[in-house]
């Protein structure tokens, strides 16, 4: 485990990937990746913030952007343009992209389809932005339980996620051992894991 570390994951090439099924597992994970300082942090599920402002996350450096219906498209204009010479932009988690606007979908039948479509293209923007500019680009999701056992994506998250994804990793837990496993990757070996610290 001890030959690599979160930063050493992280691919400038394209996507990356973080799946999870426990939310502190993936908070750990997240808080460990933006311990680098100078990341942006778009945070949909607002978790992170309320751990960063009650002083258990510790991070230098980090604007966090806490996005509401209608004005995604805007902050994340923002974004785009704070990107350059930044050292990360977090977008957790995809899922949550979905709730906040559970409003548009009840107002527009169509609107899954539209939302769907946006937030590729939204990501895509944010990919090309950071590959041009040497910065790295992490997407969380989270895992659906099944009925007949065992974990998966959502339909939209793994469309999008694992097609285009550079790097994939999952955040896991066992008693107080976090750790951070990965998928994929171009350099790393599957199943390749690493731990990361816990915030308690």
């Amino acid at each position: 485990m001890g030959a690599y570390n979160p930063d050493s994951v992280l691919s400038k090439k394209g996507l990356n990937t973080l799946l999870f099924s426990d939310p502190y597992a993936k908070l750990c994970c997240t808080a460990a990746f933006a311990a680098r300082g100078n990341a942006l942090y778009v945070d949909l599920d607002t978790m992170f913030s309320a751990y960063l402002n009650a002083e258990i996350i510790k991070a230098d450096d980090i604007d966090v952007y806490l996005p509401s219906e209608g004005r995604f498209v805007e902050m994340l204009g923002d974004v785009l343009a704070r990107m350059q010479g930044r050292s990360l932009v977090i977008v957790d988690s995809i899922n949550s992209f979905y709730a906040l606007h559970y409003g548009y979908y009840r107002r527009n039948e169509r609107a899954g389809g539209n939302l769907n479509h946006l937030l590729s293209v939204l990501m895509m923007l944010l990919v090309r932005q950071g590959v041009s500019l040497g910065v790295p680009v992490l997407a969380t999701s989270m895992l659906r339980f099944r009925k007949e056992g065992g974990w998966k994506q959502s339909p939209a998250s793994r469309r999008l996620l694992q097609k285009k994804s550079a790097a994939r990793m999952e955040a896991g837990r066992t008693g107080d051992a976090v750790t951070l496993k990965v998928l994929f990757h171009e350099s790393i070996p599957e199943g390749t894991e690493i731990e990361i610290k816990p915030l308690r």
